[in-house]
């Protein structure tokens, strides 16, 4: 993703704010990045951290010289990321970036950087231990935190960052920039739920990563339910997640996304009962035929936005599906 031409083009207080700190060489100590789920908060932060140690920016990172190729490698001393979407982050975590920030840089050039994604997903004994880092957070030392909830966020934290705004881009306009990179309707989509930029929706699909992986399982889940209740055949449906959901969940990323496409499901299902448009028109007939026949769309949905909720936790995910499964089909069987 070419972060720099998407903060140009669609974040631009971002991209003017940060590069008139770089260079008037006054950045603040800590930026906490705060956008709705969807918005490339990770890369922007990572870019922006880039910025900050690469040999050459012009204004903000060059992503060709050996720093900024070190730090994509993850492979750069001065330099820490924790994800909090890949699982919480902890006290540990937390002392460790201290521990190495308490010692001299190993680069000569003295910066060191850390990122912690979502922050919200933080034990509350790391969100003391990092309040006391942020508080005296030592020279040369700068800090990345990103959120998809601030209002989740202690006021101590926010106090102690400089906090920029990432603005959600209309989802129509992501897939429609989607499909302008190649990208397939119903891809594109789906999606657009998840990412909230087009050219990040063609760098996943075009990589073999873990998120392609993860999405292309959690899709195919998602289309053979979709194909069940087309029939009308709710015991079948019930079914189909037994046999072929409950047994291949192997990650919670991608039961995360399998919850995320029946939350876009049932958000257009509701749009179909107000007669309002829809954003999964690659599966229009479907949904209009189950907008017709189930009977608690919005009673589903809150009970699905309730349940993603418990994906992070300890919860059985298979307990979680066959909830979920039971719940949307009640009163129909």
């Amino acid at each position: 993703m070419q972060v720099e031409n998407y903060l140009k083009q669609h974040q631009p207080i971002i991209y003017k704010t940060f590069v008139n700190s770089l260079e008037s060489n006054r950045l603040s100590h800590a930026y906490l990045l705060s956008g709705s789920t969807g918005t490339p908060l990770l890369e922007i932060a990572k870019y922006l951290a880039k910025s900050i140690l690469c040999d050459d920016p012009s204004p903000l990172a060059c992503n060709s010289c050996i720093t900024c190729l070190r730090v994509d490698d993850n492979n750069y001393p001065d330099y820490f990321l924790f994800d909090g979407s890949k699982g919480t982050i902890g006290k540990d975590d937390v002392i460790s970036i201290e521990n190495a920030f308490d010692k001299k840089a190993f680069e000569a050039k003295g910066i060191r950087v850390y990122i912690l994604h979502l922050v919200e997903n933080m034990t509350i004994e790391a969100i003391n231990t990092i309040l006391k880092f942020l508080e005296e957070p030592g020279t040369e030392i700068y800090a990345f935190l990103t959120t998809n909830n601030e209002n989740s966020i202690l006021p101590t934290i926010i106090s102690r960052c400089q906090v920029l705004k990432v603005k959600l881009i209309d989802r129509a306009s992501v897939i429609n920039e989607a499909r302008e990179y190649g990208i397939e309707q119903r891809d594109a989509e789906l999606l657009s739920y998840f990412y909230n930029s087009g050219e990040l929706i063609h760098d996943i699909l075009n990589n073999d990563g873990d998120e392609k992986s993860d999405y292309l399982l959690a899709k195919s889940w998602f289309e053979g339910l979709i194909e069940a209740f087309k029939e009308q055949d709710f015991p079948k449906a019930i079914y189909y997640a037994e046999r072929n959901i409950n047994p291949k969940i192997k990650t919670k990323e991608s039961m995360r996304l399998f919850v995320d496409m029946l939350i876009s499901t049932f958000e257009d299902l509701l749009n179909i009962q107000n007669h309002c448009d829809i954003y999964l028109k690659g599966y229009e007939e479907e949904l209009t035929l189950l907008a017709n026949s189930l009977p608690h769309v919005k009673e589903t949905l809150i009970e699905l936005l309730k349940n993603r909720s418990l994906i992070n936790g300890n919860v059985s995910t298979s307990l979680l599906c066959d909830h979920i499964m039971t719940y949307i089909t009640k009163e129909t069987l």
